[in-house]
């Protein structure tokens, strides 16, 4: 029979220092909730199954993870009395005769990788316990991983290290992998004889080693085992995740001009040849096809942009927005729910709400679809070819011709066919000699003021 893998992910704690009242695993790092990132990146590692231990009071979170998750499994830690205690709690009820390895980890650990985690499995297969740790010039807090010929003897807590202990740079990232098989009546045996009195996971690896066992550690990068405790944690975070995103799109061959000022959902995919200018931010669901320039200060959130597409600068769009091959968005241009074909121009300060515009139209600055009545939207429809005089007012419900024209100014109401223009303007009035009259005007009631 072939045993599986399973992680316990320790996440009772209060999360008292994000000063928040969102639980601090459903903190965001790129768009997705730190727990989402752990659970992705646990189950592409290998792991066939992950238990949460919660605590009791955090219904929030709970009622989140059985609704984006049924197959979950979830404990709960009655009292706060360390991690030892927590992972007793996660594996109460889990037949370990089924278990080969059980993986232990943070529930404000976003920044694992998959592959550091499916290592862990690989390493363990000679081991009984492993151990992740990462090296730092300042190991402050952090628990020292004592080793010997890569052998590793006891992990020393920050609080119970000596003088020459705390000089040791190898320090634990809190993440550890142990064999099932002994792992009950190990736990049994952590006792809280320690500063904290807690009974402290990490005793685990001494336990091991004296039960006949054998313990080991792998490294990985410092950034790898950051825990998001604090907001300022969380936008340490966000900083490392957007800066790997990046760096993976820039690979990829995506020109981003300056890339500390673009910000990317996890979610965002891009194609070939693409360039990105500063200060743009992408939100869920956007999608990116070859050879498109985004110029700067774009703010783009579920939306297609096709190849060729040109957009911004300044441009927002938004709410299902589809941007046709070799179209230009240009300036000051907001686009919710729309759905452009190819070589469409609306190149500057326009809006263009629930509407289907067709091939090669052409739409004025200033041009705006009035698409809501104060209770329902309406649809707003341009043929192929039309062209939208500037300053116009489209208001829905719509339908504007192939080949139609809109005169600058007009405010349109009624359907207008095909090779037809439409056109609303009040008659120009010319009144002679207005300016001196009007000025004279001002002129003799300032005087009266006075």
């Amino acid at each position: 029979m072939n045993k599986k893998n399973i992680a316990i992910i320790l996440a009772a704690g209060k999360g008292s220092r994000m000063n928040s009242n969102i639980p601090k695993p459903l903190h965001k790092i790129a768009g997705k909730t730190i727990i989402e990132h752990i659970l992705h990146n646990i189950k592409d590692a290998g792991y066939d199954e992950s238990v949460i231990v919660l605590n009791k009071e955090n219904e929030k979170f709970f009622k989140f993870l059985k609704e984006i998750n049924t197959g979950l499994t979830f404990a709960f830690q009655e009292n706060q009395l360390g991690t030892g205690d927590a992972v007793k709690e996660g594996i109460k009820d889990i037949d370990l005769s089924c278990v080969e390895n059980v993986l232990v980890v943070f529930g404000d650990t976003p920044l694992l990788s998959t592959e550091t985690l499916s290592n862990l499995i690989n390493i363990n297969k000679k081991n009984n316990l492993t151990v992740l740790g990462f090296k730092t010039d300042n190991p402050g807090r952090y628990g020292r991983l004592l080793v010997k010929n890569k052998v590793l003897l006891k992990i020393v807590e920050a609080l119970d290290a000596n003088e020459d202990e705390k000089k040791i740079t190898l320090c634990n990232g809190g993440i550890m992998i142990i064999k099932a098989d002994r792992l009950r009546e190990n736990l049994d045996l952590i006792n809280n004889n320690n500063a904290k009195k807690e009974f402290i996971l990490s005793d685990l690896v001494e336990i091991n080693n004296n039960s006949g066992g054998l313990s080991s550690f792998i490294e990985c990068d410092y950034e790898e085992t950051i825990g998001v405790d604090s907001k300022k944690g969380l936008s340490k975070a966000e900083k490392i995740y957007q800066n790997k995103l990046r760096d993976k799109f820039m690979e990829s061959g995506t020109t981003i001009l300056d890339p500390e000022t673009v910000f990317f959902h996890h979610d965002t995919k891009i194609g070939k040849n693409v360039e990105i200018g500063s200060n743009i931010v992408f939100g869920e669901n956007v999608l990116i096809k070859d050879n498109v320039i985004i110029k700067s200060f774009c703010s783009i959130e579920n939306s297609i942009i096709k190849d060729g597409a040109s957009i911004g600068p300044f441009a927002r769009l938004r709410n299902n927005a589809d941007i046709g091959k070799d179209s230009n968005i240009g300036n000051f241009v907001e686009i919710k729910n729309s759905r452009l074909e190819q070589e469409v121009k609306v190149s500057h300060l326009s809006y263009i709400g629930d509407a289907e515009i067709d091939v090669s139209t052409n739409i004025g600055a200033g041009t705006i679809t009035c698409n809501y009545d104060g209770v329902n939207k309406h649809k707003t429809t341009i043929g192929k070819r039309a062209f939208i005089g500037s300053n116009s007012s489209l208001i829905a419900p719509i339908n504007i011709g192939d080949d139609a024209n809109v005169a600058a100014g007009s405010s349109i109401s009624k359907n207008v066919d095909s090779d037809s223009l439409a056109i609303t303007r009040a008659p120009i009035r010319f009144i002679s000699n207005w300016s001196k009259k009007f000025k004279k005007n001002n002129k003799e009631e300032e005087q009266c003021a006075e």
